[in-house]
């Protein structure tokens, strides 16, 4: 009863975490209405680094559903820095981004946190705000030793972007170019005052202020398509969606590091000692290892979790008896292809709608709620059921290995395995033994009764 207890409670949870996620972002978008407010994200907490999780929350949720609605986009700041490669993709999307992108930094942007600022629109700073400190460096993770590099091939790239961008957005160029060359750090109202940042901010709501009547030049690759006056009366939060927090998870060095150990060292000791039923777990951690290394497209690993987990699912359920860690393994696959499988970004919902929206929510959570009761109806049946023996070696003949005595358990071999045997009689090592039953995975025997001795009294 605890198992089905337990399945019945997970189950339930899971639905629960379906429709409160589907409410959350009907809720979002249905506050949100107009086209007055802009769109704020924030590269902070579970997305702080300059890492592709972080690009797909700013960049593909929500620079997106900012151009979609033709508001500007206001990209909080707090982050020590991250990767060399999403750090130019940041810069090539702000850079080109159609609609005018606001970088606000209230306490810190580092390393390459304050390169992504300069393709922006317009940045302001925090007055107690740091920012700067861009020399790349090579960390390596096995040793933890930091290397800066100082090689041209490497700087010069990062240089000759970094004028690109500052020319184009009137800013101070010897100063960007001094963030890596010279590890620059300066404070907000230095930044103002270098001509790095716009204006110095004490909170959102003075950013608003002070931003509202600027106009900004849009530009794709440098060439200005037109101008724009901001003019917005506050802002709409835009949390990172469920895949996004589950990819910056796998992207943490311990969890990757955690899942690598399942992964290899659990498929090989499952493989060695031929519990091959522990095989579908270990290679749903080696997945999430893959994607935490971003070694494959993560779309597809999404996509082959979700139909390995269904076959895991749908063969403990309808194939072999019982709800086993072939069923769990098959549950746990699905659930995580489902986390990485990317979410649809938010749109404004108008009143005249809400009841389209209300319909197709029904529809769909209906829908996921049906399926979802199926598969623990088909569970609770087979958590009810008796389970049967797969392997049932009563009667089977084998020999002893060692001296078996009464209330001392012994080894024999029965059918080319080594099993642990108890017998109400001595038994000799190399005598032929029969087995009467077994307790668990311990085998009761007996010596092996030939015809005419089955016969005798």
């Amino acid at each position: 009863m605890g198992v089905q207890r337990a399945f019945y409670v997970f189950t339930l949870m899971m639905l629960a975490f379906i429709a409160a996620s589907v409410a959350t972002s009907v809720v979002l978008t249905a506050q949100k209405g107009g086209y007055r407010n802009a769109i704020l994200v924030k590269i902070s907490g579970i997305v702080s680094e300059i890492d592709e999780p972080a690009y797909d929350y700013v960049v593909n949720q929500g620079l997106k559903l900012a151009e979609s609605e033709g508001v500007p986009l206001i990209v909080e700041v707090d982050s020590y820095g991250g990767y060399l490669a999403t750090m130019f993709k940041f810069g090539e999307a702000f850079f080109n981004a159609r609609v005018p992108v606001i970088g606000y930094v209230p306490n810190k942007a580092f390393s390459a946190a304050c390169i992504i600022l300069i393709p922006m629109h317009i940045i302001a700073v925090g007055p107690t705000a740091t920012i700067g400190a861009a020399q790349p460096i090579l960390y390596n993770p096995a040793t933890g030793q930091v290397k800066f590099i100082n090689e041209s091939k490497i700087i010069n790239p990062i240089l000759a972007k970094i004028r690109l961008w500052a020319e184009t957005r009137h800013r101070n160029v010897t100063a960007a170019e001094g963030f890596v060359l010279h590890n620059y750090v300066f404070t907000g109202k230095q930044a103002v005052k270098v001509g790095i940042a716009n204006f110095v901010a004490y909170s959102l709501s003075d950013l608003i202020k002070k931003v509202n009547g600027m106009k900004v030049n849009i530009t794709v690759n440098g060439v200005v398509i037109k101008t724009v006056t901001i003019n917005i009366s506050g802002y709409t939060y835009v949390s990172p969606a469920i895949n996004i927090v589950f990819f910056a998870v796998l992207r943490n060095a311990v969890v990757q590091s955690i899942l690598w150990f399942i992964g290899v060292f659990g498929t090989f000791a499952a493989l060695l000692s031929g519990r091959y039923e522990v095989l579908p777990l270990t290679l749903v951690m080696l997945l999430l290892a893959i994607v935490g290394a971003g070694g494959m497209q993560v779309n597809y690993i999404a996509i082959a979790l979700i139909v390995f987990g269904s076959v895991m699912l749908a063969i403990e359920l309808f194939v072999t008896p019982g709800f086993g860690i072939l069923g769990a393994s098959g549950i746990a696959a699905i659930i995580f292809g489902l986390l990485l499988l990317p979410a649809m970004p938010g749109r404004s919902v108008f009143a005249a709608s809400i009841n389209e929206v209300r319909a197709i929510v029904g529809v769909v959570g209906g829908g996921l709620a049906a399926f979802f009761t199926f598969i623990m109806y088909k569970a609770a049946r087979a958590i009810r059921s008796k389970p049967r023996i797969r392997y049932s070696p009563e009667r089977a003949v084998g020999k002893a290995v060692d001296r078996i005595e009464p209330g001392k358990p012994g080894t024999v071999m029965v059918e080319g395995e080594y099993w642990t045997a108890i017998s109400d009689e001595t038994i000799e090592p190399g005598e032929e033994v029969e087995v009467i039953g077994r307790k668990g995975f311990t085998l009761i025997v007996r010596r092996l009764r030939r015809g005419s001795e089955e016969q005798s009294p």
